[in-house]
């Protein structure tokens, strides 16, 4: 089956939908850029890990804003987990506390990874109380 023929010449950049920087490569696909710049200095990224903006700005692709972590890491850090002095901490969603993810119930854990709510214990234990008397209320 014959490739369609790309509308820009390889190199041409442009931001996608999902915010990041897309290059057309010589092929007429996309490639998203983040991951050229890291691939070019680095090499190749390897199964199981993704690049990381560390500013969160998906436009920022210096390499000194970039980092290579595993997936479960790169979605940790977007959810507002912070990794401090060899401990993930968290901030409450409801009062605003931080405290080590450990200080959070566990909701479940899957494939030896463990998931918390995003409330610490007093506000998860605040949360199931006033469940409850909703129920006995009805």
């Amino acid at each position: 089956m014959p490739q369609p023929k790309p509308t820009q010449p390889p190199g041409t950049k442009f931001i996608g939908s999902d915010g990041y920087w897309l290059v057309i490569n010589e092929y007429g696909r996309l490639d998203r850029e983040h991951r050229l710049i890291w691939e070019e200095a680095h090499g190749a990224i390897p199964p199981g890990y993704q690049i990381h903006h560390i500013n969160h700005d998906r436009t920022d692709n210096r390499l000194e804003n970039l980092e290579c972590v595993d997936t479960v890491t790169h979605k940790r850090l977007h959810v507002g987990h912070r990794w401090i002095d060899g401990v993930w901490f968290k901030t409450c969603s409801k009062c605003g506390w931080v405290g080590p993810d450990s200080a959070y119930p566990t909701k479940k854990i899957v494939d030896g990874v463990r998931h918390t709510r995003g409330n610490c214990r007093p506000c998860d234990r605040a949360r199931v109380q006033e469940l409850n008397k909703r129920r006995r209320m009805q």
